[in-house]
């Protein structure tokens, strides 16, 4: 466990120095984490809580833990409550997650990836991948700082959900055909990527020099070459063909439809530009489901309007995406607020957690709507209340930035939520980040490619889950490790661990990939349900390990009991 040891001898009537058996013999310190607090007294727990720098580095935007051992662990049927509670607050960021996934960030990068005439795998691997991982990196950069001794085994274990497990859910809900090329091109590099990276920690035995960094880093920027290379020579040769083709045929006027559009620019200029603006403004902020609020059932009336108050502050930071000029949702005012709201809030969130930029948030905020209030204004002018502005498409880059932080911001306090959670129920850290820290992260990407899915894009969809474990790879592990080799302080040498199931999780990872493959060629690329049931069961058989492994049934890959749990023995903490 990397602690320290005291070592026992017995030298009774012996001439030589013998120790004693092994459980005697070593007895590991416990270790400065936050999953200690549940072999404290009551009394200490709430204290360790609130000033544990382990603890503390997992609160991100409450403290959870100091929430449950202050307030709920005074009694066992108040705790009981209090987890049940915590609970159901995971369930309503799952909901914010996904209603942010569906209404927002999906339409916006479906329109992005037509504007750029890429087509599906193209798209998937790169707008979508680069969408789906942004908050994975933004959050590495964040926390470049945090050493997580976890941090290799909680990447792989979401490589091995999106890459195994979303893959299935895809292939299941809509099977495809795919193409042959791109399909050993992107999960050739997913099993070069995750060999090259477990050949590299095995070894150099964990420590990685600035070299072996650099070269981990250096396959993701590759790979992103290759496709957009791939690109332009796709879009060279669809210029060509297109050439080669005369177009004889001009389609002509339709006088009827010339004449409707002239009638309804005349009664438009009639109309003012801020026609029933504040009525318009209430309409689409009228968030209440009615559906389910006149059912009978309580459950659903309640769950109507708890859904109120998330939707409204969701409509007014994101810009929504309008596919035509007549869109029934669209509002002048928000419009104009949201161009100075969104920036100055994603800003404000920016300098607050960045220690450099904290100390000048208010500077931050004062730029920001110095800077971005005469274009609301200009905008206000320049618009009106019964059409689509042409310009709306500028917007677009608004929603990205919208969408991006409400689900970074939303994974990352599901992931403390769950952490948390996980020390309530005294589970392990290991297996929380293998279930519960797996699924708070993949969430989003989950819903966000079986929506694609449905929506007539499987192959976007599917290449995305592949190019998602690239950009983890490359966002969580190459560049935390090539930050702390190449810092300042540091001594050109990271030390890395895999963690209790990180080498599981990899090498279930791999068989995966290559029964994948087997599976593919072996139906001439036609990827249908039962290829799903493979996956699926392949990554409920690893479920089944870490359960095993959890209550120590069997051991790990590569360990053994005693690096299973984060168990302790008090009376040799002292």
């Amino acid at each position: 466990m990397g602690g320290d040891h005291f070592e026992w001898f017995n030298a009774t009537n012996q001439t030589a120095l013998r120790p004693r058996r092994h459980l005697a013999f070593a007895h590991p310190l416990v270790p400065d984490s936050c999953e200690r607090i549940v072999f404290l007294d009551r009394e200490e727990r709430c204290k360790y809580a609130n000033t544990n720098p382990s603890c503390i580095n997992q609160v991100f935007l409450f403290n959870y833990n100091a929430l449950f051992y202050c307030q709920c662990d005074t009694d066992d049927l108040l705790g009981l409550a209090c987890t049940v509670w915590l609970l159901l607050e995971c369930v309503l960021i799952f909901w914010v997650i996904y209603f942010t996934t569906i209404q927002y960030f999906v339409p916006a990068l479906t329109v992005i990836a037509r504007m750029l005439n890429m087509n599906e795998y193209v798209a998937g691997e790169t707008i979508l991948t680069l969408g789906n991982n942004a908050p994975s990196i933004f959050g590495s950069v964040l926390g470049m700082k945090n050493e997580s001794r976890h941090g290799y085994s909680d990447a792989m274990s979401i490589n091995l959900f999106m890459g195994v497990f979303a893959t299935s859910l895809i292939m299941w809900v809509r099977p495809l055909a795919i193409d042959s090329d791109y399909f050993l091109r992107d999960i050739g590099f997913v099993l070069l990527y995750v060999t090259f990276v477990d050949f590299s920690i095995y070894y150099t035995r964990g420590y990685l020099s600035i070299g072996w960094a650099v070269a981990l880093s250096l396959i993701c920027p590759i790979y992103i070459a290759i496709i957009l290379i791939d690109q332009c020579l796709q879009n060279r040769k669809d210029r060509a063909l297109s050439l080669s083709i005369p177009n004889t045929t001009e389609p002509e006027p339709d006088r009827t439809t010339q004449a409707v559009r002239t009638s309804s620019v005349t009664n438009t200029a009639r109309r003012s530009p801020n026609d029933k603006i504040f009525k318009q403004f209430f309409r689409v902020l009228d968030t209440l489901d009615r559906y389910r609020f006149s059912s009978p059932w309580a459950f659903c009336k309640l769950w109507a309007l708890v859904k109120v108050v998330p939707m409204i502050v969701l409509r007014l930071f994101i810009p929504e995406i309008y596919t035509d000029q007549s869109a029934h949702s669209y509002s002048k005012l928000l419009m104009c607020i949201q161009i100075t709201l969104t920036p100055t809030l994603t800003m404000a969130f920016i300098a607050e957690k960045f220690d450099k930029l904290s100390d000048k948030k208010v500077l931050v905020l004062m730029v920001c709507v110095v800077v971005l209030l005469p274009l609301s204004i200009t905008a206000l002018f320049y618009s009106r209340t019964d059409t689509v502005p042409k310009w709306y498409k500028s917007m677009e880059a608004l929603n990205l930035m919208g969408c991006l932080l409400v689900l970074f911001v939303m994974t990352k306090e599901l992931n403390s939520l769950l952490e948390a959670v996980g020390i309530i129920v005294k589970r392990s850290h290991t297996f929380i980040g293998c279930t519960l820290y797996t699924w708070g992260s993949g969430w989003s990407d989950l819903l966000l490619n079986l929506s694609l899915a449905r929506r007539g894009l499987p192959r976007m969809a599917y290449s995305a889950c592949y190019g998602y474990i690239i950009f983890s790879i490359f966002s969580s592990v190459c560049i935390p490790y090539l930050f702390t080799a190449i810092a300042p302080s540091s001594t050109g040498t990271n030390y890395v661990t895999k963690g209790t199931l990180g080498a599981t999780a990899s090498t279930f990872l791999l068989i995966s990939l290559v029964l994948t493959i087997l599976y593919a060629v072996s139906t001439n690329f036609m990827l249908r349900r039962t290829g799903a049931l493979v996956g699926i069961t392949m990554y409920v058989l690893f479920l089944i390990f870490c359960v095993f492994t959890e209550f120590e049934i069997i051991h790990a890959y590569g360990t053994d009991h005693t690096l299973d749990h984060d168990h302790y023995d008090e009376s040799y903490s002292t």
